[in-house]
């Protein structure tokens, strides 16, 4: 494969010498290796990444914008940026580069090198125009910059008196992130629309040459039917609340040292302006009451939990690991079934009486799920629809299920929604809620249709909560191990890692590897390279969690039951010959099931 760096990569004047990754997994025609690991000799970090040309045997220094960093456990820091062509972001263009001691030791993500001809600079239409149009695709009754309140609120909240919901146009370069060769960027404005009633936030794409609506980017992440946690749902637990005009009120300022948990009573409002405090007179919360304010002890205790354990786990101060304020807001509407996060805060309805009886969705595993989609949008920030949205959807679910079992483990199950009468997923066995089990197989949803990303949501953003179910299985695997036949014939066998094993590789994949438009092959490899980080390249850990991939149909054979699967590397090893100027590529991992190698399957 030969790269070509274009204009829009910022070539520096010095070269960093003969740094040859050892391994590579190469990406589509156009787009720099979506996975390099540099093992022995490190290029030194010079605050951008790094692109490796496969002609000149070189690196050079790539324009991006840092978006991000952040330390791990291991003594790794993870930078995030995002390119930029002609000083103009790009749109799901997203690197992670992965540093130890001030070297790369590796980098994930996707980066365009083959830059399309002719694009414009400059937008052939007004924002006001392109606004129009957006708003036109969204369609909705009122906007939240329309409502006097929540602006002030919005103000208050942020301590920003130039704050508002009103949407200003970002000039962007957009393609679909499923447009895997981007053969379609285009120059586009970029809008965040906040829309009140029917609710629903999400950044609008209107092409900055004829106006078209190019596509959406959801922001609120919903519960799509939630499930667990306190006083309602998980009996007496321990809570943090403070001391406020002679009683107590649903907030604490500094958990794990300085990350502020606060909940409140929309009143079946919707305004968030219009929220006031939960409180009690003696700080015993047994708010049982014709208002179900129970229920709001439920999405505290669940918030707080899920700070303690990201805390405790993986020693990350909120979501954000900057200890990021979690507010919650419950009773939001009337006989409203569900729960979302809207970018910034967490929301939940009440439940609706024709659905689960009415039963506010204030559930443990539901909160986890939710501020999990928190934590997503500050690290791998994976677009809300296809596969990369049914990994956002999959890494929400394992985070609320682990942090149920790490919180409750005498209450817990791979189920989502018992609590609240009303299960919607099952992660042991997704088939049982129209979810596939197996990449591609029974009730996998397609996701090359077009429209995936309607403001409607009727397609659920081509099975964002469907697909979902393909991750959900993986992980119950390696958590709990298990054999069968998946649905391409693949006979399988995982022998389980246990709970905070496969926790730490999922949050590490997250965390340090996954990007944007990153798909379920990319997640294979991303796990691999996480589990070799933290047990070594020849453990139990990887082998098991390249098992549980071939189970899942991600990778492995399509053999008949009962024979053994064959799976073929893509990582390989480079191998520079000075004497001869030729390289020696040795792959990787090929045995089948009981692999050892961080191996991937050819595409």
């Amino acid at each position: 494969m030969k790269f070509i760096l274009l204009s829009s990569v910022a070539v520096c004047s010095f070269t960093f010498g003969q740094y040859i990754p050892s391994r590579i997994v190469p990406a589509k025609d156009g787009l720099h290796a979506e996975f390099i690991r540099f093992e022995k000799e490190r290029p030194v970090f010079q605050g951008s990444p790094v692109l490796f040309d496969e002609v000149s045997q070189k690196l050079s220094l790539a324009n991006g914008r840092k978006m991000a960093s952040e330390k791990d456990q291991l003594g790794y820091e993870t930078h995030r940026f995002q390119q930029l062509i002609n000083n103009i972001p790009v749109e799901y263009g997203m690197m992670a580069v992965q540093t130890l001691d001030g070297k790369i030791a590796g980098e994930s993500g996707s980066w365009i090198i083959k830059v399309p001809k002719n694009l414009d600079k400059s937008a052939k239409i007004s924002e006001s125009i392109a606004l129009q149009n957006a708003l036109a695709f969204v369609g909705a009754e009122s906007y939240k910059w329309q409502n006097k309140e929540e602006e002030s609120f919005l103000k208050k909240e942020s301590d920003n008196p130039q704050a508002t919901f009103a949407p200003k146009g970002e000039i962007v370069y957009y393609s679909d992130p499923a447009d895997e060769n981007i053969n379609n960027l285009k120059l586009a404005y970029k809008f965040d629309i906040y829309a009140e009633k029917p609710v629903s936030r999400q950044y609008v794409f209107v092409d900055a040459r004829d106006g078209k609506v190019l596509g959406v980017d959801a922001i609120i992440h919903e519960a799509n039917s939630p499930g667990t946690a306190v006083t309602a749902y998980s009996g007496t637990r321990s809570i943090t609340a403070d001391s406020y005009n002679g009683s107590y009120r649903l907030r604490e300022t500094g958990r794990n040292g300085g990350t502020a948990v606060q909940t409140f009573n929309l009143q079946k409002g919707t305004n968030y302006s219009s929220a006031v405090d939960f409180t009690d007179a003696d700080n015993s919360w047994n708010n049982v009451n014709s208002n179900k304010d129970q229920y709001a002890t439920d999405a505290h205790w669940g918030a707080e939990m899920t700070v303690d354990y990201l805390y405790t786990k993986f020693g990350r101060k909120s979501i954000d690991n900057n200890h990021f304020a979690i507010k919650s807001y419950v009773h939001y509407s009337t006989n409203y079934f569900n729960a979302f996060w809207d970018g910034s805060r967490m929301t939940y309805g009440d439940g609706s009486s024709s659905t689960n009886g009415g039963k506010p969705l204030t559930a443990l595993d539901v909160c986890g799920h939710e501020i999990a989609h928190g934590m997503t949008s500050k690290t791998a920030n994976l677009a809300y629809q296809r596969e990369s949205g049914a990994l956002n959807e999959g890494f929400s679910d394992i985070f609320g299920n682990s942090i149920e079992r790490w919180a409750r483990p005498q209450q817990a199950s791979w189920k989502l929604g018992e609590d609240f009468s009303y299960v919607i997923r099952d992660m042991a066995n997704p088939n049982a809620y129209g979810q596939p089990d197996t990449y591609l197989g029974t009730y996998w949803k397609a996701t090359t249709t077009s429209g995936c990303a309607s403001p409607t949501q009727s397609n659920d953003y081509c099975g964002v909560h469907t697909n979902s179910g393909v991750l959900n299985f993986w992980y119950y695997l390696l958590v709990t191990g298990g054999s069968g036949t998946n649905d391409k014939s693949f006979a399988y066998n995982v022998t389980g890692i246990g709970l905070d094993k496969a926790a730490a590789i999922a949050y590490r994949t997250l965390t340090t590897y996954l990007s944007s438009s990153s798909t379920y092959q990319n997640a294979r490899t991303y796990s691999l390279q996480a589990a070799a980080d933290l047990y070594g390249a020849g453990s139990n850990e990887v082998t098991q969690v390249a098992n549980a991939w071939n189970a899942v149909g991600v990778g492995g054979g399509t053999s008949a039951a009962g024979k053994t699967a064959v799976t073929d590397a893509l990582l390989y090893t480079i191998s520079p010959n000075p004497a001869t100027d030729k390289f020696t590529v040795s792959f990787e991992g090929k045995a089948g099931s009981g692999s050892s190698g961080i191996g991937e399957p050819d595409r």
